[in-house]
């Protein structure tokens, strides 16, 4: 035996053209780097401590042909767990190990919206529990978010109203109506796929969608003949849809109620075949009681393991197979079960079950599935961030529309799920200090910190207030460690912004400039006391009250979506 404790490098190659909430943080987004093109190279360490691995060299020659290794994410993933493989691992599972890393960092988006989907629709009638609704029905919200307890989706947003609802798209086409919604307030109907790529064509306000309109979402396999009248056709590569409706509200009871009973109410979803019909979606439905409703949907993901892993991905895929660029793929899903071979004559589905693993291989394949899918978390949770900003802030600039970047999706799952595209909305993500990464860094409420926004110019330089195109706004919103809103004891909201949000408006400096106080006591001072974001108190069982920065940026300038703008520094005063 020998031990290893090697470092692969993995390159994430982005597009200047940024081809590509709730809310995404993310260790997985582009950074500004000083070529404003996202091409960093990130280091993934497969193991957390070092590893006990086979001396024995293994025959690898297959693989170094295989088409999928010109996928620079999965050769670089290939090649890093190649070269450690683990003690445990038979000889003649080798193939199975490899083959079941890749196809975990490829199925991971696809699984983060199963088991999203899996809670949010467990309800027999809409709106009964927040944010959740039937399959092809909508929540909607008559009420923003309020403290912790709300963890279906990670950082849930205090300045939009939300409307969102799975749709399944197998047996029909659903038809989404929207009313006339106001010049003046920004909206987006971000429409996800099951690999949670986000539709180019998602209505909103920078898409000039503020009128009256009906849209046909159709599924891949449907041909039949849409009706005229339709202001839109709107197709996807998957049978499921996640639909993420956020409408801005200036977070006061009367905006609330206006965008409610005004634009919400009137948000509707009717299958194909009620369309120009009376229709009342279904309620009293059946629920499953085993599905785990409270814990949050990423947990229970990254608890499985590889038979519940493995068997969910394969069931996904019956209705969401993998698209025309993932073909280098395929050979690995098929080999795995997962799927069926293209050219099989039995058209038959394939459903992947450890149960089928029979035999002394097959409990060695399973044994190597177990360690792929121990690999791939390890892998997911030791990949640092890329480059930062100088001020140590991550920015999503290149998300949302992924093609064969699987780590990079993988990763947005996991810290994001929900991410758009930068066009519509960019995230800055801060966890951080302004005097580095470190954990000593750790942003925590046994500090006091500030951010110092200078004030706008023509320029838009790094560190102004964010330029925002539109009728888009910004904002920034504090929240616990684990993405969920923080219980404040003081404050009555969880954003700033120098647009009204939460009932409540940024103090400006008189130069125009803004300071962002954070910390867990309310300041003495009023202007600060103004602009105080209350972070949760220290305790033992927080890690001293860590918590997240988060921005979110609506109908961002080309100044944040090139890299030339990036926000101020996280300073800590005490």
């Amino acid at each position: 035996m020998r031990t290893l404790s090697r470092i692969g490098h993995l390159a994430w190659q982005g597009s200047p053209s940024r081809i590509g909430d709730l809310g995404p943080h993310t260790w997985g987004y582009a950074m500004r780097k000083p070529s404003r093109t996202f091409s960093g190279f990130i280091t993934v360490a497969f193991t957390c401590a070092t590893l006990s691995v086979n001396a024995q060299q293994t025959d690898t020659s297959a693989w170094i042909n295989a088409p999928e290794i010109s996928n620079p994410d999965i050769a670089g993933i290939l090649a890093t767990a190649r070269s450690q493989l683990p003690s445990e691992l038979d000889s003649g599972s080798v193939q199975t190990y490899l083959d079941g890393i890749v196809a975990y960092i490829y199925g991971y988006s696809l699984l983060a919206i199963a088991m999203t989907e899996r809670v949010s629709t467990n309800v027999s009638t809409a709106g009964q529990v927040y944010g959740r609704a039937p399959l092809n029905q909508l929540f909607k919200a008559s009420a923003l978010p309020v403290g912790s307890a709300f963890k279906d989706v990670v950082l849930p947003s205090t300045t939009t109203m939300y409307v969102p609802g799975f749709l399944n798209l197998q047996k029909e086409p659903i038809i989404l109506h929207l009313p006339e919604i106001s010049s003046d307030r920004f909206f987006i109907v971000q429409l996800l796929d099951g690999w949670t790529n986000v539709s180019r064509r998602s209505p909103s306000s920078r898409l000039s969608s503020s009128a009256p309109g009906d849209y046909a979402l159709v599924g891949p396999g449907w041909s039949g003949k849409l009706p005229n009248g339709l202001t839109e056709s709107i197709r996807f590569d998957t049978n499921t849809v996640w639909q993420i409706m956020r409408v801005y509200t200036t977070g006061t009871q009367d905006d609330q109620n206006f965008v409610y009973e005004q634009i919400i109410k009137n948000v509707t979803l009717t299958p194909f075949s009620a369309y120009g019909k009376p229709y009342t979606p279904p309620d009293n439905l059946p629920v499953n009681p085993s599905i785990d409703v409270v814990t949050q949907p990423i947990q229970q993901l990254d608890s499985m393991d590889a038979c519940a892993f493995f068997g969910t991905m394969s069931a996904m895929m019956m209705s969401n197979p993998p698209r025309t660029i993932d073909a280098g793929l395929v050979p690995i899903l098929v080999r795995l079960g997962l799927i069926g071979s293209p050219s099989a004559t039995d058209t038959a589905p394939t459903q992947f079950s450890c149960s089928n693993l029979t035999g002394t291989q097959g409990q060695a394949d399973r044994t190597a599935l177990q360690l792929a899918v121990a690999t791939g978390k390890r892998l997911l949770a030791a990949t640092p961030p890329p480059s930062l900003t100088p001020t140590n802030w991550s920015l999503s600039l290149n998300v949302g529309d992924y093609g064969i970047r699987y780590l990079l999706r993988a990763l947005v799952a996991k810290n994001a799920l929900g991410a758009n595209r930068a066009q519509d909305a960019v995230y800055g993500y801060g966890t951080h200090d302004s005097a580095g990464t470190s954990d000593s860094n750790r942003l925590n409420s046994t500090s006091n910190y500030v951010m110092h926004f200078n004030a706008p110019t023509s320029k838009k330089a790094p560190l102004e207030l964010p330029p925002i195109d539109g009728n888009g706004f910004w904002s920034i919103t504090l929240y616990n460690a684990d993405g969920t809103l923080v219980d404040n004891k003081v404050a009555t909201y969880h954003a700033l912004s120098t647009k009204e949000v939460e009932g409540h408006t940024a103090c400006l400096n008189d130069d125009g400039s803004l300071d962002i106080c954070v910390q867990a006591m309310p300041p003495s001072d009023p202007k600060q006391l103004c602009n105080w974001l209350e972070a949760p108190q220290p305790t033992t069982d927080n890690n001293n009250g860590q918590f997240i920065l988060f921005m979110r940026m609506y109908w961002p300038d080309p100044a944040i979506t090139n890299g030339s703008w990036y926000p101020p520094a996280i300073q800590k005063t005490n």
